[in-house]
């Protein structure tokens, strides 16, 4: 296929979905590639146009694009890995490339045209997933700073993808299976609203044993060790949480002392609800105050009452 022919398919996927971001910009890198300056111009400002901006905001949008550098990866490589410490933004030009994540395995293949990495940069946390080539890829590199600066012309550039960014985060911490998986979506996202991200090294500690508990977190990315201390002073494994795994609800619930340590075994991502916002999420979501409840008596060895039955739940002042 010629550079003309994956020019003009690009143009032709960014206006079936004039409102993505990662299709834009690739629809003018590619029209610029192919000679096509015209179109180009036309698809940055159509864009602009589009998010309220003027004219101001489409040169902008259509100078980024331009200072953006162009990288290529064989295929097997990685764009970005899992819990390192970085913040460029990729759009896919051409190849498929494939979304992994320790201690889960592959969640995704992400297409021509998508954004990757905003979620780290946006967030300000360390990756959260790996992404590799799945064959060769061709991708632009922004960094963080440009989009900033953008953001200054095209206000809608910078939410559009904090908005990407979060969805796929509450889509991770939230699924349906997790203590908040009941809620509905303007709910979840108000919940994760409330979240504090925290990235801690290998060998960190989140929590440390017989001391007080200051939140619940949800793992996004990364492996943590649950031990105990025995009474001959050794360590004792008690289990090994991955990405969705939570921890920290049981010295909140019943305002004790921490049971146990829970140390990173690897970079670890943590989105966190400190006492105050917990007990506030369980007073506005029963569902989710079920869930906590039973995911507590699970851990606690103390078997079901019934439907309605209930372990009492420490109450904290408002303020």
């Amino acid at each position: 296929m010629t550079s003309l022919d994956q020019a003009q398919r690009a143009l032709e996927a960014a206006q079936r979905s004039p409102h993505d971001l990662g299709l834009c910009i690739r629809a003018i890198r590619l029209l610029e590639v192919a000679g096509m300056r015209a179109e180009a111009h036309s698809v940055a400002h159509a864009y602009a146009k589009r998010h309220d901006a003027g004219e101001a905001g489409g040169a902008a949008l259509l100078a980024l694009v331009q200072r953006a550098e162009a990288v290529r990866f064989e295929a097997g490589v990685a764009l970005m890995r899992e819990g390192v410490d970085e913040d460029a933004i990729f759009v896919l030009l051409h190849g498929d490339a494939r979304v992994r994540r320790l201690g889960v395995g592959e969640l995704t293949q992400l297409p021509p045209g998508t954004v990757v990495g905003e979620i780290a940069s946006l967030a300000g946390t360390a990756r959260t997933a790996s992404v590799y080539a799945k064959g060769p890829v061709e991708a632009l590199r922004f960094l963080p700073a440009g989009f900033a600066e953008l953001s200054h012309k095209l206000p809608g550039v910078y939410a559009r993808l904090r908005e990407t960014g979060r969805a796929r985060l509450v889509a991770q911490l939230f699924g349906p299976t997790s203590i908040f998986g009941a809620l509905n979506g303007l709910e979840r996202a108000a919940l994760f609203e409330q979240c504090l991200p925290a990235t801690l090294a290998e060998g960190q500690e989140a929590v440390r044993e017989g001391e007080p508990g200051h939140a619940i977190c949800i793992i996004a990315s990364g492996m943590a060790e649950v031990w105990r201390r025995g009474a001959d002073g050794e360590r004792r494994v008690v289990t090994t949480l991955g990405p969705g795994s939570v921890f920290g609800e049981l010295a909140l619930l019943y305002d004790r002392q921490a049971n146990a340590t829970v140390e990173a075994l690897t970079t670890l991502t943590l989105f966190c609800l400190d006492r105050h916002r917990f007990h506030d999420a369980l007073a506005r979501f029963p569902d989710a105050k079920a869930r906590v409840l039973d995911m507590a008596r699970d851990r606690l060895g103390v078997p079901s009452l019934g439907p309605k039955a209930r372990l009492p739940v420490t109450q904290t002042p408002d303020a």
